[in-house]
């Protein structure tokens, strides 16, 4: 078969399925005889970081006889050396062409928030966003932290439709979420956690530094209060994290919850409608419910071009692949689901149509929809103090012992100081207008 031949035949096949889309003949257990021709699934999830990997899981436990496809740009999080495992490695994992998009926020004046009418010149720092399996989970530094308070509630102020979003309903997801292993929990640490999650959550110990100890009483000393729990009833205080790691090593979303996805497997009847030579009518078969492609870079959201007064229905998306193009689609009553961060998901709706007008025809992209995507990114920057100190067990990658105790205390004392942000202070205890909506 030719290189010519091969294309007419794919070209023959896309506007066959988009025929049988847009007059919605065929059904869902008639999808998978299309995907012999073309890729066709009920949901297709654009990135398998945080939001990827618990929406995959969710739906594939909750919908029965589904498949799904998860395009992810980045490896598989078990190609990654061990420094992605290990608590105090995450730097080594940030900043690398493999597992980051290698982001950077450009110098920028802004008003100083000590005196308002002066200007100050932000220098400009790396902005770390995960390019692998459990996305930012699998590369951050496994702080395990929720917003504040006042934040979901000033969500659910936004009107009626946003009620579900206030704290209290977001705390009954975060503890359905949670599987913390704190031993001894008291009362008031069980109204705020959960014990039976996916998600692995746990203290460190850190018995070896006494600095710990002696940052926490500086603390005192000023009148900021010691807090052992930053996820409990208040977040301002002094006093160690708990992390995102399970017996000392990280446990990412990509841990918890894809990989609990990808042990789905279906039984269906796979209906035939096109008969030969595309397999016998009524076969019984078997599917991997969840398809995870890596390495996968999605260009742009596919539409509907043939049903009346649909034209901006999503029906799949395009993307790059072993160094080739390729289509997928959803199935009639499928959903394409763009969960790829907060500058991937804007950036692939503006290849899509979807942005700014001026933005979209400066760039030669026809506009579907005006909409100011792209625009008021807000986060939570932390700030890292460094110090000098005169003891020998310190936390600096520089000496040699550094990697040799770390990696020991980690495997074989389930235990691991090094690297490790051991306390914080917060002054956090109202929530000023510029630190909504993160």
């Amino acid at each position: 078969m030719t290189a010519d031949s091969e294309l007419y035949d794919d070209l023959k096949a896309d506007a066959e399925i988009r025929k049988l889309w847009s007059e919605s003949i065929y059904k869902r257990d008639e999808r998978r005889t299309f995907s012999k021709i073309k890729e066709v699934y009920d949901f297709i999830i654009v990135g398998a970081g945080t939001a990827g990997c618990v929406l995959a899981r969710e739906l594939i436990y909750n919908i029965p006889n589904i498949n799904i496809l998860v395009l992810e740009a980045g490896p598989p999080d078990a190609q990654v050396n061990d420094k992605k495992s290990l608590p105090f490695g995450y730097p080594y994992v940030q900043r690398t062409n493999e597992t980051d998009w290698g982001y950077f926020i450009e110098a920028q004046k802004m008003k100083s928030s000590i005196d308002p009418t002066k200007e100050v010149i932000n220098r400009g720092f790396a902005y770390p966003r995960g390019k692998i399996w459990g996305g930012c989970s699998s590369v951050n530094a496994m702080v395990y932290m929720r917003g504040q308070k006042t934040e979901y509630n000033k969500w659910a102020d936004q009107g009626p439709e946003y009620k579900i979003w206030d704290w209290d309903h977001c705390l009954e997801a975060f503890k359905a979420t949670e599987n913390n292993a704190r031993e001894k929990p008291d009362e008031e640490f069980k109204k705020y956690h959960g014990f039976n999650g996916l998600l692995h959550v746990e203290d460190i110990q850190n018995d070896n530094f006494k600095i710990v100890l002696d940052v926490i009483q500086a603390a005192k000393n000023l009148g900021i209060p010691h807090n052992n729990d930053f996820n409990g009833s208040r977040q301002n205080g002094a006093g160690p994290f708990q992390f995102t790691t399970k017996d000392g090593k990280r446990s990412s979303l990509a841990d918890s919850y894809l990989k609990d996805a990808l042990k789905k497997v279906e039984v269906y009847p796979r209906l035939q409608p096109l008969g030969p030579p595309y397999g016998s009518p009524n076969e019984i078969g078997k599917f991997v419910a969840v398809n995870v492609k890596s390495f996968s870079h999605v260009l742009e959201i596919l539409w509907n071009k043939n049903t009346k007064n649909k034209d901006n229905t999503a029906i799949g998306v395009k993307y790059f692949c072993n160094g080739a193009v390729h289509n997928a689609y959803t199935s009639p009553k499928g959903e394409v689901i763009l969960c790829s961060g907060a500058i991937n998901s804007p950036q692939i709706l503006m290849l899509s149509g979807i942005g700014p007008k001026d933005n979209l025809e400066a760039n030669n992209i026809k506009v579907r929809k005006e909409l100011p995507v792209g625009q008021n990114l807000m986060d939570h920057p932390s700030c890292v103090i460094a110090a000098k100190v005169s003891i020998s067990n310190s936390t600096n990658a520089s000496q040699p012992h550094y990697w040799s105790n770390g990696t020991e205390m980690a495997i074989f004392h389930k235990t691991n100081p090094e690297g490790k942000i051991p306390c914080r202070e917060d002054f956090l205890n109202e929530s000023p207008d510029f630190s909504i909506f993160d």
